[in-house]
């Protein structure tokens, strides 16, 4: 949809509004907001400045239907690489709602400019219609068409999108299905577009009391074309299933299936598939309210390069939540989970988290957490390490080799070593198969005051850790952020936050930030942000904020300023003053 096509809708859409009746002696109720705008951006390759004003209007007729229409009258000055540009257009936004009994209807337009805080000026237009239908029983229909141009660095892009959805609802089943697609077009780029066509269909049964029965399928096709021309295209197929039953209050039964298939097509390539498929079957047992134990069993498939792999796996574990007394509540699970691969061999995890919170006081609560997880994983040898290597048959092409030679066979993991320059003379087998043995710790203390009836304190620390061997006092990375907010009375409030990230490497790697904001009398507002970032010895900082004042009959000035890598050559700042009224 072109923008004079767009104009024309408009107003073909607005005649019709005026031939709405009105009812009774209701008026038209109507308001709007004027408003200027200055920005200044400034990078190390230049600058850029940037003035609009306009005026937005907010018309409500008084009709039967539920109606928001918004127009507006915007005038730009730009001003960008030495060149000046006065653009004044009739309909800089617009938006038109309508609504009723099974039927939505929407349009929009606007055109704006803006400035990054890299000093670049950025032209956009944006057109879209929707249109939205609920007939009842019928299916429903969702339909929308937009169009967006961009200007940026002198380049012109244009992104045409269309989608088309449909849902259908009868007693427990749901049916839908879809069509969208997208086209872009550029100076600097060679067109691309895309589209994607579904259809599903699943729903939810309760087959018995406190029985339920739920499956879905879903087919999906996504084509899109490359930059040389070339199609490709991919087609989804989903299938899931699942069962849960809860007999007694005690004890939860469930159950899942899900096979998913994606098959690939091209104009170069034969058509290839993968496929992934999913399994278990999970029971929990409530032996007291605050308690529960679960035990899960399944399978995994799914494609590895030229072959496909099977996973068995089982897991069972333990949670307690409880308040153990008035002030404290204790939380404590775990969990071991193992998993079969017959081209792997096993892995077991193991896990454990602990969390409480304590009421010290009444102004004052701590929250403690700690997780601990457990990986075993058996460790493949590298055939690299050895002088030779094969199936045990082949040691024999070795058998003249000196003392010392190693031979390893790649079929039982087992390592030979010639223990003479006598022919045939190895030493026994020595199994090898070691296994990795992680753990992962995690802990937290938050801590929540309230020093008195205005103030709030919240502190929170994180540490992190990985190794070969738990230990609790290891620390890979550290967190830490703060906030304390301060309230003298209902119109006026203080606020400052702090975050600092101090990986493993210690002072030659970290980043902090601090905030400060500020609410006073009448609604004027303000903030200060600061932030430093230290890497590979390299310093970089950003300072922004913004003050707003409400002024009097209704007029609001906001200032707003960015600056980035100060004191540096390659400075950049961003400012900008926007004073607006409303009417």
């Amino acid at each position: 949809m072109q923008y004079y096509d767009f104009l024309l809708l408009t107003f073909i859409a607005g005649v019709l509004l005026l031939a709405i009746p009105r009812q009774g002696i209701a008026i038209t109720r109507w308001n709007g907001v004027f408003f200027v705008e200055d920005t200044y951006a400034e990078g190390p390759e230049g600058s850029n400045n940037l003035f609009q004003g306009g005026v937005n209007l907010e018309i409500r007729p008084p009709t039967k239907k539920q109606l928001n229409a918004v127009f507006n009258l915007r005038l730009n000055y730009t001003a960008a690489d030495g060149k000046s540009l006065w653009n004044f257009s009739p309909i800089g936004d617009l938006s038109l709602h309508l609504s009723g009994d099974g039927y939505d209807l929407n349009l929009q337009h606007n055109r704006f400019a803006t400035v990054t805080t890299e000093a670049e000026l950025v032209e956009t237009s944006t057109s879209r219609a929707g249109l939205a239908l609920f007939p009842g029983n019928l299916p429903s229909l969702i339909t929308s068409y937009s169009t967006t141009e961009t200007i940026f660095r002198n380049t012109e892009t244009q992104t045409d999108s269309f989608s088309l959805f449909s849902d259908y609802k009868y007693k427990w089943m749901n049916f839908r299905g879809g069509y969208s697609g997208q086209e872009r077009k550029s100076d600097s780029q060679s067109p691309l577009s895309s589209y994607s066509v579904f259809f599903g269909l699943g729903g939810s049964y309760e087959i018995m009391p406190r029985t339920t029965l739920s499956g879905d399928f879903d087919i999906n096709r996504f084509v899109s074309e490359s930059t040389v021309g070339a199609e490709t295209a991919s087609v989804g197929k989903a299938f899931r299933v699942g069962a849960l039953t809860r007999p007694a209050q005690w004890l939860d039964i469930s159950g899942n299936f899900t096979k998913d298939i994606t098959e690939f097509e091209s104009e170069t390539a034969a058509v290839t598939s993968t496929s992934t498929q999913y399994a278990d079957l999970t029971a929990g047992l409530y032996p007291i309210p605050d308690l529960r134990f679960f035990v899960t069993v399944g399978n995994r498939e799914f494609d590895d390069i030229d072959r496909k792999r099977s996973v068995d796996f089982n897991a069972f574990g333990a949670s307690f939540l409880h308040r153990l007394v008035e002030k404290i509540q204790l939380g404590l699970n775990a969990s071991r989970t193992r998993e079969t691969d017959p081209d792997q061999g096993e892995n077991t995890r193991d896990s454990f988290g602990l969390n409480s919170v304590m009421d010290l006081t009444p102004r004052a609560s701590l929250r403690l957490n700690l997780n601990i997880s457990r990986n075993e994983a058996p460790a493949f040898v590298s055939t690299s390490d050895f002088n030779a290597s094969g199936t045990l048959p082949d040691r024999a092409l070795f058998d003249d080799r000196p003392a010392g030679f190693t031979f390893f066979d790649i079929t039982n993991n087992d390592l030979y070593v010639k223990l003479s320059s006598v022919i045939g003379d190895w030493s026994a087998p020595r199994h090898l198969e070691p296994v990795t043995e992680t753990f992962s710790v995690n802990e937290s203390v938050q801590l929540n005051m309230i020093p008195t009836d205005k103030t709030i304190l919240i502190l929170f620390y994180s540490a992190n850790s990985s190794s070969d061997k738990l230990d609790l006092t290891n620390i890979d990375s550290q967190n830490l952020n703060g906030s304390l907010s301060y309230q003298p009375n209902r119109s006026t409030s203080y606020s400052l936050t702090g975050t600092a990230t101090l990986p493993k490497t210690g002072d030659e790697s970290y980043s902090g930030t601090a905030t400060m904001a500020y609410r006073f009398y009448r609604g004027h507002q303000a903030s200060l942000s600061y932030g430093r970032s230290v890497s590979a010895e390299r310093t970089s900082d950003n300072t922004s904020g913004s003050l707003r004042l409400i002024l009097r009959k209704r007029a609001t000035l906001d200032l707003i300023y960015s600056i980035s890598q100060l004191f540096k050559d390659e400075q950049s700042s961003f400012f900008r003053v926007r004073y607006s009224k409303s009417f």
